[in-house]
């Protein structure tokens, strides 16, 4: 997103948060589509505090956004219908609406239009567990501390530890649970490569490499990009393993509880020019560096695009046959170095949260549900084995620990080279920062970041300017988040 009056907006909903105290924000809607952000709230339903027992017999109420998009395939489709199917037969007892956020638009805007509106969802598996800490801080999403250390499965070593670090306070207070620890890095094109004259075979593996390779590959003609840069409000993701390939960081911790900015660092503007210079001085990127995700994700689908950020399970067979492409055209390679031996991959991941208002039932509700979906041993086996047979097995690691090889062992439909190719990015793959107000970071960084790929003449002088004006606005905005070292 541009910039957004987020301190305004959090203050907002902890006022709201405040005077909804007793009443949920759960109630399910009439119809299973989601909720319009720009529609005039309605008046929340009353509904028992949540410290109060529901009425004996009462039905818990829950809303759950994970229903699939009207374009996405019918794989993804059969997926969702699976876990639907057994989430229902699993709890009769509960009356569970199933929605989603509306397309186009940031659904972390959506989900905090939501909750102002007295909306949202009882348990949600979309946030990023680099937004825990600060979410945790601005009341957004519910303390579940009761559930986490009183869980065998965590107790006994088996929940998958990761990106467990961010997900509780220095108190000791839990609020998320991982969903979808995952890995990112160079998505290519075999198809798009070869046709450009370049193989596969040989992977670029320092900046000028690469530079040159992306260059060798152009023909804007065709078109075809050597690289399909993500420009848009999304630009900091894929920007913050390019720093840590020149050696640098986004942000750096001050030792206590603070960090200081990185980005406006050497390393950072190294990385930054070089976005620039793959734009105009070797003129490999596509045209329009502002298109949406959708759009740039695209690019690599029809064969646009011969390299750019991404993960080749994000693209499933059915699509990709309206292309006439397969999976095994596609792969992962490591974010090159700015020097050989620098060479990074990225890793990150979804989280459970539940709704700040959820009454006491619909929170014991959501911890079963949240259990079998994403820790239930038979379950999450007939789960890989439906998404091997579909073409949806990812590489990311199970979130129970000791299930990792055996989510693995159902990947027959994967093509070979996937395997090795995933073994080596997650060797060296990174966690994404996960510091109080990283998502203000990385929404502050898109306007300068923007205007430096976008000005052809700009200077290194100018870049560094637009970066240190940029941190100076979050050591001023945020300063229980960001602080300049002593």
């Amino acid at each position: 997103m541009k910039k957004t009056k987020l301190a305004a907006l959090f203050l907002a909903l902890a006022m709201l948060i405040a005077a909804l105290a007793g009443c949920t924000s759960t109630t399910p809607a009439d119809s299973g589509e989601s909720a319009d952000p720009a529609a005039p709230a309605e008046e929340p339903a009353a509904e028992p505090d949540a410290e109060e027992p529901a009425a004996e017999g009462a039905t818990v109420q829950l809303k759950l956004y994970m229903l699939p998009q009207d374009d996405d395939s019918d794989i993804v489709k059969q997926r969702f219908e699976f876990i639907r199917e057994k989430v229902e037969t699993t709890f009769p007892n509960y009356e569970i609406e199933w929605t989603r956020m509306a397309p186009g638009t940031d659904y972390r805007q959506q989900y905090d239009k939501l909750l102002m509106s007295g909306d949202g969802p009882t348990l949600w598996n979309s946030l990023p567990f680099v937004d825990i800490q600060t979410r945790m801080r601005n009341g957004t999403i519910a303390e579940i501390t009761d559930y986490v250390v009183n869980w065998d499965l965590r107790n006994e070593g088996k929940v998958n530890p990761s990106i467990e670090e961010a997900l509780h306070d220095e108190e000791g207070r839990w609020y998320a649970v991982p969903y979808a620890p995952y890995i990112m890095g160079m998505l290519y094109n075999k198809t798009a490569i070869e046709a450009g004259g370049g193989s596969t075979e040989t992977v670029p593996e320092t900046w000028d490499e690469f530079a040159q390779v992306a260059q060798s590959l152009t023909d804007k003609d065709v078109p075809r990009f050597g690289y399909t840069l993500l420009g848009s409000d999304f630009c900091a993701w894929p920007l913050t393993p390019w720093v840590w390939s020149a050696g640098g960081e986004m942000v750096i911790p001050n030792g206590d509880g603070t960090y200081a900015i990185g980005f406006n660092q050497e390393a950072g503007v190294d990385a930054i020019m070089y976005m620039h210079d793959l734009v105009h001085k070797y003129g490999v990127t596509q045209t329009d560096l502002l298109e949406s995700y959708d759009d740039y994700m695209s690019n690599m689908t029809v064969g646009y695009a011969c390299y750019g950020w991404g993960l080749p399970t994000s693209l499933d067979k059915e699509k990709l046959a309206a292309y006439d492409e397969v999976q095994e055209n596609f792969g992962v390679i490591p974010i090159p170095g700015k020097e050989a031996g620098q060479a990074v991959g990225f890793a990150g991941g979804e989280t459970w949260t539940m709704h700040p208002q959820a009454t006491k039932e619909q929170m014991d509700a959501s911890w079963e549900i949240l259990n079998l979906i994403s820790y239930d041993e038979e379950f999450l086996r007939e789960l890989w084995q439906l998404e091997n047979e579909l073409g949806l097995l990812d590489p990311k690691p199970s979130t129970r620990q000791d299930l990792v090889e055996v989510k693995y062992s159902y990947a027959t439909n994967w093509p070979e080279h996937w395997k090795e190719e995933f073994a080596a990015l997650n060797a060296i793959a990174r966690p994404e920062p996960f510091c109080n107000e990283w998502n203000s970071l990385k929404d502050y960084i898109v306007q300068p970041f923007q205007q430096i790929i976008g000005d052809p003449d700009i200077t290194r002088e100018e870049a560094q300017a637009l970066l240190d004006e940029c941190a100076e606005r979050l050591y001023t905005d945020f300063p229980e988040a960001y602080k300049k070292p002593a």
